[in-house]
């Protein structure tokens, strides 16, 4: 039977303050399948048997690795990684050797497609640390070179689905920095042009399933209310340019981000106004139309989104998680019976993978 298992991590809405007090446990629900290797048709979440797991202090982001063995959390706090194992039905158990070092305050973390590189973005130091994955444990070793300088108070960054470039949100420096991979090292250059300019506080990120395609979540911030969603395309280089008729208008405080696995639609959660705004993707150009009847409301606060595995369903987590089904023709979306699910308070990552 395979499990198609969603990973959430919650903190405090003060994610960015390294004081807070943040819950020392890892909620984790499941949605089990009646067919080996398919997602289940209705997307209900039901809590993992051991749920919540412990083994973390301050976790703001999670990630897998690509053959759903290994999961990492951030704990910006004692700047450190939690490792687990992944277990055939979604529970976790802590890796031998973790937590592990990781100074900085790291407050976002992504794996590379091929399962080899962890990175993490360090708020407290300005750069991003890079970590070799031993495919045996799960273990965590410092890539030579790292951390790698990036902007002022980088908070998110993300790896682009070719494995070939990452990309880092430099919140207090309204810059995105931009690194090619080294695919035998995993070592960080800048690319050409890098940094590129945003607007004043990018916060997250989602890359188009070809990679040919970046859009940047801008913050509200002490600047006033932010209704922005950058666009950028990516060059063979790894550079960016802005999408013709960038930036494109959400709702207030678009924090959350997400694209379908086609890569024709995108959903940003707005934090601001507790609503979801859905956009159509022109494949040739990368701009975005808002979709009929957009921004949707939202039954809780939004913190983060993401698309399942199987492109079939869209969280949308905050407190709780709101779970949709996605018109695959239409991108139009419809609630999951039973949603939004139960799985603590504000919920700042979620991410999801199958397990056979």
């Amino acid at each position: 039977m395979a499990v198609s298992s969603i990973l959430v991590t919650p903190a405090h809405l003060q994610r960015l303050r390294p004081n807070s007090s943040l819950p020392p446990t890892w909620p984790l629900a499941r949605a089990t399948c009646p067919h080996p290797g398919s997602i289940p048709a209705s997307g209900v979440l039901t809590a993992v048997p051991g749920s919540p797991f412990g083994g973390v202090t301050s976790p703001t982001s999670i990630t897998i690795d690509p053959t759903v063995t290994y999961a990492y959390a951030t704990n910006f706090s004692d700047n450190t990684i939690s490792a687990y194992t992944i277990d055939a039905q979604g529970g976790l158990t802590a890796a031998a050797g973790s937590p592990f070092p990781a100074p900085g305050n790291p407050v976002m973390i992504a794996s590379d497609p091929t399962g080899k590189y962890l990175y993490t973005a360090n708020q407290g130091s300005n750069d991003v640390s890079g970590f070799m994955i031993d495919a045996s444990t799960g273990s965590l070793s410092p890539i030579s070179g790292s951390p790698f300088a990036s902007g002022l108070a980088p908070v998110a960054l993300a790896v682009d689905p070719a494995g070939n470039f990452l990309y880092v949100a430099n919140s207090a420096s309204s810059t995105i920095s931009g690194f090619s991979i080294d695919p035998s090292t995993g070592n960080l250059q800048a690319v050409p042009g890098s940094p590129f300019t945003a607007d004043f506080f990018p916060r997250a990120f989602a890359i188009d399933p070809s990679s040919k395609f970046l859009y940047v979540g801008i913050a509200s911030s002490f600047q006033g209310d932010s209704t922005e969603v950058m666009a950028f395309s990516i060059d063979a280089s790894g550079a960016l340019s802005a999408v013709p008729g960038s930036p494109f208008h959400a709702g207030r405080n678009p924090i959350a981000p997400a694209i379908d696995s086609t890569g024709r639609f995108l959903y940003v959660g707005n934090n601001g106004d507790s609503t979801l705004s859905a956009f159509t993707i022109d494949r040739s150009t990368g701009a975005l139309t808002l979709m009929s009847g957009s921004p949707f409301p939202l039954s809780n606060a939004v913190l983060f989104s993401t698309v399942d595995v199987s492109g079939k369903f869209l969280y949308v987590a905050g407190a709780g998680i709101s779970g949709f089904v996605i018109d695959s023709g239409t991108g139009g979306l419809t609630a999951i019976p039973g949603s939004p699910f139960p799985a603590g308070s504000n919920i700042l990552s979620v991410i999801t993978g199958q397990t056979n």
